[in-house]
């Protein structure tokens, strides 16, 4: 019986999420709530409602289908109220203007797949491939190995992007179908990771010994969020983490983007970082960089 997973987007022609052309799988669900996420239609696991209010006429057909009052339209405004929705789709439907859209689809593997063969020919030409990312993999692991195994299979290359917050044993067994896993890592203390994410960063950290130890491709991606990480005890800490493993990945500093916040109205919710923080720049981030270097480290920019 073929596996299938919730999905919230297939992005083609990736760039950034591994090397070469890349198709981009994102997964629903995610156990970690980061206080900046900029995807957050993937930490739910279930499909949630989107609105995108420059697609919206205002006609209130929405809020007539809606029969747990989760849209407020008027002449000038549309509200989202989705604390009872059940996910019944009724609204989508009654939307004409395509304004109101149902963010995750069920797909299986081979529907998947089906999106990731298009490309074939540029993964073969840029040494791409196909790329997991969410939400968070982990939490749909069935999925994700099936995915995994099968473009192993047709030899396509595969590439991860993980929290890494899950058990040893099962990132272990999905090791032999990767080329690349990519591990995000908010912060070296574990208090201050709590406070982030809402997990303990513990095993992350553990996590991240034995990839090293095993000797994977690895690249550590780490947020430069400021007013939340962007603070010099998690400098110091990452470049003592960094520097004590067997096998030293490379970093990857990602600085703040403020495209997140729209996303977080467009699901009816408040966003968890406040308006007023600025993007972060590739200057801001600079004396991060120089300091991994000078310490023996590799660091860029993505």
């Amino acid at each position: 019986m073929p596996e299938a997973g919730w999905v919230f987007n297939i992005q083609r022609f990736s760039l950034h999420d591994g090397p070469g052309i890349r198709t981009t799988v994102f997964m629903k669900g995610c156990p970690l709530r980061c206080l900046w996420c900029h995807n957050p239609e993937g930490l739910e696991s279930r499909p949630q409602v989107r609105l995108t209010s420059s697609l919206c006429t205002h006609c209130g057909r929405c809020a007539e289908a809606c029969e747990h009052g989760g849209h407020t339209v008027t002449p000038d405004s549309h509200d989202l109220h989705l604390e009872d929705c059940v996910r019944c789709g009724q609204c989508v439907e009654a939307c004409y203007a395509g304004a109101v859209e149902m963010v995750g689809s069920r797909m299986t593997t081979e529907e998947a797949m089906a999106v990731v063969r298009r490309d074939v020919p540029f993964y073969d030409q840029s040494k791409g491939g196909m790329t997991l990312s969410g939400g968070e993999p982990m939490a749909q692991f069935a999925f994700t190995r099936e995915m995994l195994q099968t473009a192993r299979a047709e030899a396509i290359g595969t590439a991860m992007e993980t929290s890494a917050f899950c058990p040893w044993e099962r990132l272990e067994e999905l090791l032999p179908l990767l080329d690349l896993l990519m591990v995000d890592l908010k912060h070296t203390d574990d208090a201050r990771h709590r406070e982030l994410t809402g997990v303990s960063n513990v095993p992350i950290l553990a996590n991240l010994v034995r990839l090293s130890e095993v000797g994977i491709p690895l690249i550590l991606r780490t947020p430069w969020i400021p007013g939340r990480n962007a603070e010099e005890p998690f400098l110091e800490g990452l470049i003592d983490f960094v520097s004590g493993l067997p096998k030293k990945p490379p970093i990857e500093f990602m600085p703040y983007h403020r495209l997140g916040l729209s996303k977080w109205e467009s699901l009816g919710s408040d966003a968890t970082m406040d308006h007023e923080t600025p993007a972060a720049t590739k200057a801001d981030v600079q004396p991060w960089i120089d300091r991994c270097a000078r310490a023996g480290l590799e660091a860029t920019i993505r």
